[in-house]
């Protein structure tokens, strides 16, 4: 079993349909997605995500991951099927890579685009997109590699449509280039690093610092915000004698301490 939680405002769940437009529907209820993703509003303001894997003994895995973002982003449910087609976008305006889904995928959007910011494939492959200022650098744009470019925003989106598993994705992103492009909406090229954990618990970071692409193995299953996910390993051994235990008292000098 694999499923997924997240905290995200779904006012309009929306279903893309190959050679159609996004076709909305009202929902009062939380929608229980085709993959398992239970979803619930938080209406209070925060300042940074945290993303999760947990895994059980009978070994499901269950991702999951708190959204704040400094505006609101309007994000909606979307459902994509295998064989939609997406054109990726380039800093000089033109078209970038071409690729056809070939596992749908379910997940949450934002400000009305065909992009996830955090999903779920048929296959249990999941990708989170987390914010990740101050360190995002992406790979330096070149007009002749155009064909293998993605803007930021669509890097998850094509991860959940293409790969099944962490190897798989491993192998693809020697295919591809994450080039810094501008959100028109926002008027800044986002950064952002990536979460990204498949059905059997495996789970990789993906961060762009210094204009090169970096792959982690993620062997505790967290992520945040800024720095660099390897800092953050690095920082966990200050807390490593942390307890839930209250410390036995001790005598100094004479005196209980």
């Amino acid at each position: 079993m694999f499923l997924q939680w997240a905290t995200v405002v779904i006012p309009w769940p929306r279903f893309i349909a190959q050679g159609e437009t996004v076709m909305s529907f009202r929902f009062s209820f939380v929608l229980a997605a085709v993959c398992g993703a239970a979803v619930t509003h938080n209406n209070y303001p925060a300042v940074a995500c945290t993303g999760a894997k947990l895994v059980a003994k009978d070994g499901s895995v269950v991702v999951g991951r708190t959204l704040e973002f400094g505006q609101p982003l309007d994000s909606s449910i979307i459902l994509v099927p295998a064989g939609h087609k997406y054109t990726g976008t380039t800093p000089d305006g033109k078209s970038g890579m071409a690729w056809q889904v070939k596992y749908p995928f379910t997940g949450m959007n934002f400000l009305d685009q065909p992009h996830i910011i955090d999903g779920l494939n048929a296959k249990g492959l999941a990708v989170g997109l987390f914010y990740f200022p101050g360190y995002a650098d992406y790979q330096k744009f070149d007009g002749a590699k155009a064909d293998s470019s993605l803007a930021p925003w669509e890097f998850g989106t094509w991860m959940l449509g293409s790969f099944a598993t962490i190897d798989e994705v491993k192998k693809g992103l020697a295919n591809v280039r994450v080039v810094p492009t501008v959100f028109s909406k926002w008027g800044f090229v986002p950064p952002a690093h990536f979460a990204v954990t498949d059905a059997k618990g495996n789970s990789i970071v993906i961060e762009f610092v210094d204009g090169t692409m970096h792959v982690y193995d993620n062997p505790i299953g967290v992520l945040t915000n800024s720095p660099t996910f390897d800092w953050h390993l690095t920082n966990l051994r200050n807390y490593i004698n942390l307890s839930p235990i209250n410390v036995a008292p001790e005598r100094i000098g004479g005196k209980l301490g």
